[in-house]
């Protein structure tokens, strides 16, 4: 199984039947594995070069976007995954995370996951005792009040 259909599993209450953006996608590995099971997925990235075939993906809805300045409307998504990709963004994370908190629905979820050193090293840095190990998965949970 791929880590990220194991991660996928992990979130299902979160994901099943909702409206999903993955966040700074890269390769969009989540966002397929999410299909399974979503009602919709989107993935932003500001580059599509590492992207290979998604654009072909017809469950997969890709837009070179900037996260911190989001074209989305206000609450379009039931939960957004920021997978592996904190690193990258992390000067952004403040812009990001308030774009993200916009574009989520009242109540939805934000989940920053981690596997890579350069990533759970900041997530603990950033989110302390909110971020928590599963899997060898580290997450944290953001819930837009």
């Amino acid at each position: 199984m791929k880590k990220t259909d194991m991660l996928v599993n992990m979130l299902a209450s979160d994901i099943k039947n909702k409206d999903i953006l993955e966040v700074a996608c890269g390769t969009a590995d989540f966002s397929v594995s999410a299909t399974r099971i979503a009602n919709r997925v989107s993935c932003i990235d500001l580059d599509d070069s590492r992207l290979n075939n998604l654009v072909e993906h017809n469950r997969v809805t890709f837009q070179i976007m900037d996260a911190a300045k989001m074209a989305y409307a206000d609450n379009t998504f039931d939960t957004i995954v920021i997978y592996n990709s904190l690193f990258h963004i992390r000067m952004q994370w403040d812009d990001i995370e308030k774009e993200c908190k916009r574009v989520l629905k009242n109540k939805g979820t934000i989940y920053v996951v981690g596997t890579w050193k350069l990533d759970t090293n900041l997530m603990e840095e950033l989110f302390g005792d909110n971020a928590f190990w599963r899997d060898g998965f580290l997450i944290a949970r953001i819930v837009n009040i």
